[in-house]
């Protein structure tokens, strides 16, 4: 039972690590959630997760969201969590969206290789008394610099700063060459140059 004052964006965080261990599915907590752990913390109220659910899971991944209290964000109401709801947002946006507490939440499902690796990488973390699997920095920093909004290369400067000397330079490398545009590609060259040259000795 969590504490009656907990967030409502950290219950709703802890409410997907729970359903997510019990169906045994992949998964990777995102967003400036997983930032708080690596960066500079900001304000949300978002959750974002990616998470790699079976097809024959979906229906226990229904009925458990529904237990927890999750409802289909969309127009003009919310509604029930269905497996033809759950399948149908995966094949116009490739993700899901959720409300929960009033919480925004985009369950992300795989459909490139580095989403692969991103699950198969994500660590845990202590977030509330609970155990939760977090991306990890190399794997939120290459998401952020594809996204490229402003707050996005904040936060990417703030993970840099943060964790100096710490990252695994050559998987960031690897798959920006890859994952990246050009130009985006050797801006992080840049950004990371910055930042490892005034690590402290």
């Amino acid at each position: 039972m969590q504490p009656p004052d907990l967030p409502a964006l950290a219950d709703v965080v802890l409410r997907l690590g729970r359903i997510f261990e019990r169906l045994g599915v992949p998964y990777a907590i995102g967003g400036a959630v997983a930032v708080s752990f690596w960066g500079v913390p900001r304000t949300t109220q978002d959750a974002d997760c990616l998470v790699a659910i079976p097809a024959v899971a979906y229906q226990r991944l229904a009925d458990a969201l529904n237990t927890q209290g999750f409802v289909i964000d969309g127009s003009p109401a919310a509604q029930p969590v269905t497996v033809e709801a759950l399948l149908q947002q995966v094949r116009d946006d490739q993700y899901m969206t959720l409300v929960c507490r009033a919480t925004s939440v985009e369950l992300f499902v795989p459909i490139v290789p580095l989403q692969h690796s991103i699950l198969k990488r994500a660590v845990g973390r202590s977030f509330h008394g609970q155990t939760i699997r977090v991306t990890t920095p190399e794997d939120l920093i290459l998401l952020k610099m594809a996204f490229h909004r402003h707050k996005d290369l904040q936060d990417i400067k703030g993970i840099l700063h943060i964790q100096k000397g710490r990252l695994d330079l050559s998987y960031l490398r690897h798959w920006s060459c890859r994952m990246l545009e050009e130009s985006s590609a050797r801006e992080l060259d840049e950004l990371i140059a910055t930042y490892e040259a005034d690590r402290p000795v």
